[in-house]
């Protein structure tokens, strides 16, 4: 006999519609933070609950504990914290909610990756931390397009994507006036695995 499958049907792209009813996330950021954390867009818990990472079976704030970024162990409602006790920032790719990320379409993440430079090169991070390879995945693809088109070299030679510290980085220009010793004059990509639940491999 065949066995029987329990698994879900995978989603698609979902109109900005089916989500509508849900509400935006903030932005937790501040100036020069150590590392600012970006998922690819919030999920549906999160949205519901105005949290990020709000899902129980996310790990992100165990994650977040046991790496020693952080001294107790925080629930999604303190998420607003990390600037002021931390000096850590929340942000994602996409703004608009989901329950998955593949009901989001390739063009609106493509999109959305301009602004989320321009807030990167606002305020001025050491470290991105990408939580997840696919978001990566569609930034590096974008840093490659930029750098083709302005004509500042060969982009990267098809390099395969991988964890942690990435050969790429956001160079920020000098600001007008006297400079800020405090100020990054430079950010930094890295990247970990996703945190969701669904992503068993790296539990």
């Amino acid at each position: 006999k065949p066995r029987r499958t329990n698994k879900k049907p995978k989603r698609g792209y979902a109109d900005p519609e089916v989500y509508a009813h849900l509400h935006l996330l903030q932005d937790y950021l501040q100036e020069n933070l150590d590392v600012v954390f970006c998922g690819i867009n919030p999920g549906y818990m999160s949205a519901e609950t105005g949290h990020h990472f709000a899902n129980p079976t996310n790990h992100f704030w165990r994650c977040l504990y046991h790496s020693g970024l952080t001294s107790t162990l925080l629930p999604p409602s303190e998420d607003y914290s990390l600037p002021e006790r931390y000096n850590l920032g929340l942000t994602n790719i996409v703004d608009r909610p989901s329950a998955e990320a593949a009901e989001l379409s390739v063009s609106e993440m493509k999109a959305a990756i301009p602004v989320f430079l321009r807030k990167i090169s606002r305020y001025r991070p050491r470290f991105v931390c990408f939580v997840g390879m696919g978001i990566w995945a569609v930034i590096r693809k974008a840093l490659d397009q930029l750098q083709l088109s302005s004509g500042s070299g060969n982009g990267s030679k098809q390099e395969k994507d991988r964890l942690g510290l990435q050969s790429y980085k956001l160079i920020h220009p000098a600001k007008a006036g006297k400079p800020s010793p405090r100020l990054a004059s430079e950010t930094f990509f890295f990247v970990v695995p996703s945190t969701s639940g669904r992503v068993v491999k790296y539990q």
